[in-house]
């Protein structure tokens, strides 16, 4: 309610994320005025401005994004919460209150763009779910799409070109509001295949995928057990034999990383897209 994130964390600190970066992100207000001459505004989340982890995915999506030719733009810490951790933890009443201070703030960074011009760029399915299909009765009407869409078709327009095969096997996690909720499963799994990746499916997947435990604010709250959902999640990735479990959500990253023990690596898709990518103008590696 003070902060605008699950965490506390300053809103000053919603770009620490671009430090790492050799190019400039733009941030509507300072480098741009609005979003009439950009192609996407990429929404970065909580998560993804404030967490370290989380952080990488961020780096990466921009990375590559940056390396296609996409013209983008973030908002900065014009950005707060979405409001799905609250809504999702019984606080409607916060809920309401962040939804009505992002659509302003959204409305008017796309003041002039046509709705079907409104185009945001997510790598949280929760975000994706919130802006896409919740923020539409309140006033905000948007195109937003899944990091892992938006790459998949820039690989197929060889606008990103894989050339560093991905070693080991690989299993596919769908986030719950990607896959189960909004029906994105082939995206992510046509991405991966370009990358040359021949995946090896757990038994629950796709539309019947197993969540990871972290939806319901779940990350924000201890739950008691000694065998928590991720740890079964993640008991069902071994058995696949797989190296990496390949994630699109950011809450997924923090579940399944979290298990105890000996396990696969846990990679955002994007990752591995910057991983088996290069420069397609000049041909010159992305850095990993």
């Amino acid at each position: 309610e003070n902060k605008g994130n699950p965490w506390g964390q300053n809103q000053s600190a919603r770009l620490d994320w671009t430090k790492a970066l050799d190019f400039d992100v733009p941030v509507i207000g300072q480098d741009v005025e609005d979003l009439g001459d950009t192609e996407y505004l990429f929404w970065v989340g909580c998560a993804g401005a404030y967490e370290d982890r989380a952080k990488k995915t961020t780096q990466a999506v921009a990375t590559l994004l940056h390396t296609a030719g996409v013209k983008f733009a973030v908002l900065g810490q014009g950005e707060t919460c979405n409001g799905d951790s609250a809504r999702r933890a019984g606080n409607e009443f916060l809920f309401q209150m962040l939804a009505e201070q992002n659509i302003e703030t959204l409305n008017n960074a796309f003041d002039g763009v046509p709705t079907s011009h409104r185009k945001v760029v997510v790598a949280c399915a929760h975000c994706l779910n919130t802006l896409k299909n919740e923020y539409g009765p309140l006033g905000g009407e948007y195109q937003v799409v899944h990091h892992t869409q938006l790459l998949n078709r820039l690989v197929r327009e060889k606008r990103l070109i894989p050339v560093a095969p991905i070693d080991g096997n690989v299993t596919y996690h769908d986030p719950c509001y990607l896959g189960r909720y909004n029906g994105e499963v082939e995206a992510p799994r046509r991405l991966l295949s370009r990358l040359g990746i021949e995946l090896k499916e757990m038994g629950r997947h796709g539309r019947r995928s197993m969540c990871c435990g972290g939806g319901g604010g779940a990350p924000l709250a201890d739950v008691e057990g000694d065998r928590r959902i991720p740890d079964i999640r993640m008991e069902q990735a071994r058995g696949t034999g797989a190296a990496v479990v390949a994630v699109a959500c950011p809450q997924c990253t923090a579940m399944l990383e979290g298990v105890v023990g000996d396990r696969p690596d846990v990679l955002d898709i994007a990752e591995l897209v910057l991983r088996a990518a290069e420069r397609a103008e000049n041909r010159m590696p992305v850095p990993a």
